[in-house]
């Protein structure tokens, strides 16, 4: 081996070794607020940790078995599956149009990003309690508005609709900001030669979006709609502060209901199966929108 060759096999193996020191850090903090924490809700989901009894010790599938007669749990399956259904539907919809109208002005109009980021910076509590005044009719300014008029509108979080209405609405504004940014991002990715070659073949701007533009999207519009949908499973801020799970239990998605049985039941091993249950649900959609992403992209 010539000199030349040493000198550039031993400056790849010190950048080597310097990559892996620079990834250890990484490492032991995903082991510590990840890993550890998600093994210690695994083994609890196994046990029968009460947090006023304590335990007896004993570990079976019991919580587990519990889950498949459980009523209140598949109310809240289907709970969340409206909010977020519904929510990432609409966080999608409205992010994409508004970025797609940012997007020819964006240059000029720089101030436009900044503005519509604003929802998304502000604490999920405090949006929580913003639409929660908002909702509520001896607060809200849009019912004293109506009131100069004599019209009455309808108390949202008194009524089951409603309410998931409420919650979703109050969602939608803090989010879809997100959902803007990457498809921005993606726009901006798209050489404006397609445009004008489908403008020179005579197709309209509708035409153009839909038939060149939208195909070119779909990794983008694939991938941001992953990180919302499984990011809307954590309903949790929105529901405590605006509902607390009512009226009665028809706002009570799974994280909440986990919370319920956890400490309001004190059932802390069956609040941790839940839990575990909606970390399985989150990693098949994962790898299911992955697979359907990667079979798009090739």
């Amino acid at each position: 081996m010539s000199s030349n060759s040493k000198q550039r096999a031993g400056a790849t193996y010190e950048l080597e070794r310097g990559y892996r020191r620079m990834i250890v850090p990484a490492i032991i903090a995903v082991a510590i607020f990840a890993i550890v924490p998600l093994a210690g809700m695994l083994a609890l989901s196994f046990s029968d940790y009460h947090l006023i009894r304590g335990s007896n010790g004993e570990f079976g599938l019991r919580n587990f078995i519990k889950l498949v007669n459980d009523k209140r749990l598949v109310n809240s399956i289907y709970v969340m599956s409206v909010l977020s259904l519904f929510g990432v539907a609409a966080q999608v919809i409205i992010g994409t149009a508004v970025a797609v109208g940012l997007h020819k002005i964006v240059g000029r109009w720089r101030l436009g990003r900044v503005l519509f980021l604003v929802p998304y910076a502000v604490p999920h509590v405090a949006v929580a309690l913003i639409w929660l005044s908002l909702f509520t009719p001896t607060l809200s300014p849009i019912n004293a508005f109506f009131d100069l008029f004599g019209i009455t509108v309808p108390s949202f979080l008194t009524s089951q609709n409603g309410a998931m209405f409420a919650i979703i609405v109050a969602d939608t504004w803090t989010n879809f900001p997100f959902t803007m940014l990457i498809i921005l991002a993606a726009l901006q990715g798209i050489s404006p030669d397609l445009d004008e070659a489908a403008a020179l073949d005579g197709a309209s701007r509708v035409k153009t979006f839909i038939f060149i533009t939208l195909p070119l999207l779909l990794p983008a519009l694939l991938m941001v709609t992953l990180f919302r949908f499984i990011d809307s499973l954590k309903h949790f801020p929105m529901i405590f502060v605006m509902t607390k799970g009512g009226p009665g239990r028809s706002t009570q998605a799974t994280n909440f209901y986990a919370y319920v049985q956890t400490f309001q039941n004190s059932n802390v091993a069956y609040g941790a199966a839940i839990a575990v249950l909606l970390f399985l649900m989150a990693a098949l959609i994962s790898f299911y929108v992955a697979k359907l992403n990667q079979r798009i992209s090739s």
